[in-house]
C-alpha cells in the first residue's frame, strides 16, 4: 500500500488527520496523538494519557512505558514477523519507516475490528429477532391451545344438552305422528266431499241437458225457479267445502309452526360441525326449509284459489239474481205477446250455456283443489318421515 493511499484511508475514518510530511519526519507528539485517536476508536480508556506531558518526569516516563507496552502488544499481534517490536525509543525518537509500518498495522487492525463488530452485531440482531419471533409463536400457540380447550368444553356441554333433549324430541315426534294421522283422516273426508260435489255437478249437467230438451213455454218460470233452487244448494255446498278447506289450511299452518322449533333445534345442532352426520343433518335441514317455503307458497296459492272460489260464488249469485229479473221481465212480455216466444227460447239457450260454462269453471277449480290438497299431504308425510329418521339416528 502506497503512502498516499494509506493517508487517504487513515483520514477517512480517524479524526486525527495526517499529512505526507508527518510520515517523512514524525515527531513524538505526532505519534502520541495518532496512537491516542486510534485507542479512542477502539473505545479504550485513554483519560490517563491525555495530560501526561503536563506531569512530572517520573510519571511521564511511566506513562510512556505503559503506552509503548500497549502499542507493542497490538503491533506484535498484527505483525507478520514475531521479531517486530515497538520500543520506547520509537516513541521518543520515531523514524519515518517504523512509524509508517506501525500506523499501517494499526489501521488494518482497526478495519478488522470494525468488520468483526459488524458481523457479530448482525448475528446478534438476527438471533434476537429469531428469539422474539419464536417467543411470539409460542405465546400464540398457547393462546390457540387454550381457545381450543374452551371450544372443546363448550362442544361437550352442547352435546350433553342435546342428549338430554332427545327424549323430549321423541315425544314431540310421536305427537306429530298422531297429528299426521288426524290430518290424513281430515283429507280423506275432504276427498269424499269433493267426490260428492263432482257427482252433484254431473247430476246438474244432466238436469241442464234434460231441461234443454224439454223446454216448455208455459213451464219456463217453474223450471227456472227449480234451477235457481238447485244452484243455491250447490252454492251452499261450495261454501261448506270452502270452510272445510280453510280448516285444513289452518291445520297445516299449525303443523308447520310445530315443526319450526324442531328445525331451529336441528340447525343449532348442525352449527357445531363435530361429525359427518351433522353435516348430513344440515343438508337435510336445508331441504326441510326449502320444503317449508314451498308449502307456504302452496298455502298462499290455495288461499288465492279459495278467494277465487268465493268470488265465483258471488258471481253465480249475481247471475242468478240477474236471471231472476230476466224471468220476471219475460213473464210480463209473454203475457203481452206470443210473438216473442222465439226470442225467449234464444235467451234461455244463452242462459243454459252460461250455466254450463259456470259448471265447467267449478269443475276446474275442484280439480286444482284436489291436486293442491294431495301435494300438501305428500309434502307433510315426507317431512315428518325425514325428521323422524334423522332424529332417531
Amino acid at each position: 500500500m502506497s503512502n498516499a493511499v494509506f493517508i487517504d484511508d487513515w483520514n477517512s475514518i480517524i479524526p486525527f488527520k495526517i499529512k505526507a510530511i508527518d510520515l517523512e519526519k514524525p515527531t513524538e507528539q505526532f505519534v502520541y496523538k495518532a496512537i491516542l485517536n486510534f485507542f479512542k476508536l477502539l473505545h479504550y480508556d485513554v483519560s490517563s494519557y491525555e495530560n501526561m506531558y503536563n506531569e512530572s518526569i517520573e510519571t511521564l516516563t511511566a506513562k510512556r512505558v505503559e503506552l509503548v507496552a500497549r502499542i507493542n502488544y497490538i503491533y506484535q499481534l498484527c505483525s507478520d514477523s514475531k521479531q517486530t517490536s515497538f520500543f520506547y525509543i520509537d516513541l521518543v525518537k520515531p523514524t519515518g519507516k517504523k512509524i509508517v509500518h506501525l500506523l499501517k498495522i494499526l489501521l488494518n487492525y482497526l478495519f478488522y475490528i470494525n468488520m468483526v463488530k459488524e458481523t457479530v452485531l448482525e448475528k446478534a440482531k438476527s438471533c434476537v429477532e429469531n428469539y422474539y419471533e419464536l417467543n411470539t409463536q409460542l405465546n400464540q400457540e398457547q393462546i390457540t391451545k387454550e381457545e381450543n380447550k374452551i371450544r372443546a368444553n363448550n362442544i361437550n356441554r352442547h352435546i350433553d344438552d342435546f342428549k338430554n333433549q332427545l327424549p323430549q324430541l321423541k315425544q314431540h315426534i310421536e305427537a306429530l305422528e298422531q297429528r299426521k294421522h288426524a290430518l290424513q283422516e281430515n283429507i280423506a273426508t275432504l276427498k269424499t266431499n269433493d267426490q260428492d260435489l263432482a257427482d252433484r255437478i254431473i247430476k246438474l249437467k244432466i238436469e241442464h241437458s234434460e231441461l234443454t230438451d224439454h223446454i216448455v213455454a208455459d213451464e219456463e218460470a217453474i223450471a227456472m225457479r227449480d234451477i235457481q233452487s238447485s244452484l243455491e244448494k250447490e252454492i251452499e255446498a261450495l261454501v261448506d267445502t270452502e270452510k272445510q278447506l280453510q280448516k285444513t289450511y289452518e291445520i297445516h299452518v299449525a303443523s308447520i309452526n310445530e315443526i319450526r322449533p324442531c328445525n331451529a333445534l336441528l340447525e343449532k345442532m348442525l352449527q357445531l360441525e363435530f361429525d359427518d352426520s351433522c353435516k348430513n343433518l344440515r343438508n337435510e335441514l336445508a331441504e326441510l326449509n326449502a320444503l317449508y317455503e314451498k308449502l307456504r307458497k302452496q298455502q298462499n296459492n290455495l288461499m288465492n284459489i279459495s278467494d277465487n272460489l268465493e268470488k265465483s260464488c258471488k258471481d253465480i249469485d249475481a247471475i242468478i239474481e240477474e236471471k231472476t229479473q230476466e224471468l220476471d221481465v219475460r213473464r210480463k212480455v209473454l203475457a203481452k205477446s206470443d210473438r216473442k216466444t222465439d226470442n225467449k227460447h234464444l235467451e234461455k239457450d244463452k242462459h243454459l250455456k252460461a250455466l254450463q260454462e259456470t259448471n265447467t269453471i267449478l269443475e276446474q277449480i275442484l280439480a286444482i283443489q284436489r291436486l293442491e290438497v294431495q301435494r300438501i299431504i305428500d309434502a307433510t308425510s315426507k317431512s315428518l318421515e325425514i325428521m323422524k329418521h334423522n332424529l332417531l339416528q
